[in-house]
């Protein structure tokens, strides 16, 4: 299909009919008394709410893993569900999961459990120490004279503390695009790298929220890809691609075969230019739809497409561009959890010879260091055209590239 003759209506259409789709399944985490004890087993509970009209499918790993945070550090709990697997929801249902875990012994104050895996609300406890042995007559004749002064009532009841604090919101920003640095030797010393960054516009758990469920998927982004010249006695920036969007994505629209095809979506507006001016400067609108397809286990061994569909839209600096980039940003993936992964990106021009390929492969740091080092070792090989968009109409050197993943 050609893009280009994909009227800009139509395009806006397509990503207003995405906030239309159903809410997923509403999934709270409680616990029955928020002040615990270091070191004790300590109960929670999942409250899954489906208030849409279709029903609604939700996975539970067993055992659940639960960050806990404290001023003094982070720690990963697993919980144990009283059910896991793939649950499904009817209709104006709910469904409640108990999770047992034990406190760990060092922890201490005020602490935040975070779900990792389900969309869950954070939780605040209140984590005391280890109660400390009687240590003889002294202690106890001071226990005695505090119950006598706040009266029979009073030393009877348990008051709990409180485990509401004044805390700031949580974190809205993520990693959208991979994060890296690369350093190649191609036509001289170079180097690679790419930031990007996406915002959550909308608290999910906000009063607008409740009565749009879909507008916590809308998101602001800002991707950056620069080609640093490292030969050259100045260190100059050859080139730079700012890319900054506005979309709605839902990477988790609908499951099939017992939740290992997933299928999602990313919609929306972007822009993309170099920030130069005259005869060098580069830039272009556009429209996009992304479908993403995942199949296998989300936390072991994956594969993904995720074709991007796009259109020009003020292209007037780079009116050819179409014929080197085209209409479709190919990108695929296969790998695992926490192991080696491959990625693609193909881009086909719609003059003949015209395109690209990027090849990246990345491996943990901690599993080659023994666990002193973090991020990923990356591999990554560019041939073709368009690797910048000054150069979008020349094919330069093909490029291979070593460095360091930030995040994936």
């Amino acid at each position: 299909m050609d893009v280009t003759m994909l009227p800009a209506r139509i395009l806006f259409a397509v990503i207003l009919g995405l906030a239309s789709v159903s809410a997923q399944a509403d999934i709270k985490l409680t616990i029955a008394q928020p002040q615990v004890t270091a070191g004790e087993s300590i109960m929670l509970e999942l409250v899954i709410v489906n208030d849409g009209a279709a029903p609604e499918i939700v996975e539970i790993s067993a055992p659940l893993h639960i960050r806990l945070e404290t001023q003094h550090g982070i720690s990963i709990v697993p919980f144990v569900p009283e059910q896991s697997g793939t649950l499904t929801l009817q209709p104006r249902t709910f469904l409640k999961v108990s999770l047992k875990g034990q406190v760990p012994a060092e922890a201490e104050g005020v602490a935040t459990l975070t779900s990792t895996g389900l969309g869950a609300n954070p939780l605040l406890i209140q984590i005391e120490p280890v109660a400390q042995p009687d240590t003889g007559l002294l202690q106890a004749d001071a226990t005695a004279v505090e119950i006598e002064e706040e009266g029979p009532e009073e030393a009877g009841r348990s008051i709990p503390r409180s485990a509401l604090i004044d805390k700031p919101p949580p974190l809205a920003v993520s990693v959208y695009e991979p994060v890296y640095f690369l350093v190649g030797g191609d036509g001289g010393l170079n180097a690679k790298f790419q930031i990007s960054l996406r915002y959550q516009l909308f608290d999910g758990r906000g009063r607008l929220a409740e009565r749009l469920s879909w507008i916590d998927d809308i998101f602001l982004a800002y991707s950056q890809t620069s080609l640093w010249d490292l030969n050259d006695l100045s260190k100059p920036f050859r080139d730079s691609s700012y890319r900054p969007r506005l979309f709605f994505a839902d990477y988790d629209l609908h499951r099939f075969f017992d939740g290992r095809l997933r299928l999602g979506v990313e919609a929306g507006a972007g822009h993309e230019s170099n920030g130069k001016e005259g005869e060098d400067s580069r830039s272009f609108n556009m429209l996009y739809v992304r479908p993403v397809l995942t199949f296998g286990d989300p936390d072991g061994l994956r594969a993904y497409a995720a074709p991007l569909v796009h259109n020009y839209i003020s292209d007037d600096e780079n009116p050819t561009i179409s014929h080197y980039r085209g209409y479709v940003d190919w990108v695929f993936g296969v790998g695992s959890k926490g192991g080696l992964d491959f990625s693609a990106t193909l881009r086909k021009g719609t003059r003949s010879n015209y395109g690209s390929l990027e090849l990246s492969a990345s491996y943990p740091l901690s599993k080659l260091s023994g666990g002193d080092l973090t991020g990923w070792l990356m591999l990554q090989y560019f041939g073709g055209y368009g690797e910048s968009l000054l150069d979008f109409d020349r094919k330069l050197d093909a490029q291979l590239r070593l460095g360091i993943a930030i995040a994936l």
